[in-house]
């Protein structure tokens, strides 16, 4: 099976869904923000705080190069999309975009203190996401809306498009 990655938003359930799906289908799951602090051995609020988001893309993108395998769900971060290098790179995978409101987003990271855009109070979040969604839809294959959905019933209905399609 080819690997599966999940885009979106940060907020979207990416990680969570990725989770679920792997286990669903008996594969193997990687999340691109987790390798990046993994091999960098920083949280990803330093590199941003310290060197930047562009030096984050850029760690981001040599993450992103080394998922090319065989029968994984990719959980990547939200902004994966903002490098015209990765946009090329995932133009022929099977990509999923979980499609998710600003009303659902600020609901799930209301209290969530671990995200250095959402947390970064100059930033206009909701302009980011509207900016972004383009480029999210140009990005896949598969579009799932999220909005009151449970992770399970995402990753049940992305297996649905995803036997459908094969």
């Amino acid at each position: 099976m080819k690997s599966i990655y999940l885009i979106g938003f940060m907020g979207s359930g990416k990680t969570t869904v990725a989770s679920i799906l792997a286990k669903r289908l008996g594969l193997s799951v990687q999340d691109t923000d987790q390798m990046v602090e993994d091999y960098y051995h920083l949280p990803i609020g330093k590199i941003f705080a310290d060197h930047g988001e562009e030096v984050f893309r850029n760690y981001e993108h040599q993450m992103l190069s080394i998922t090319n395998q065989q029968n994984t769900v990719i959980a990547t971060g939200g902004g994966i999309i903002e490098s015209k290098a990765n946009l090329s790179w995932l133009s022929d995978k099977e990509v999923v975009y979980l499609k998710t409101s600003w009303h659902e987003i600020v609901r799930r990271l209301k209290f969530d203190n671990n995200r250095p855009i959402w947390n970064d109070h100059s930033r206009d979040k909701k302009a980011l996401l509207a900016r972004r969604e383009s480029k999210y839809e140009q990005a896949s294959k598969y579009i799932i809306h999220t909005d009151n959905k449970h992770a399970d019933e995402i990753a049940e209905e992305m297996i649905r498009l995803i036997r459908i399609d094969d």
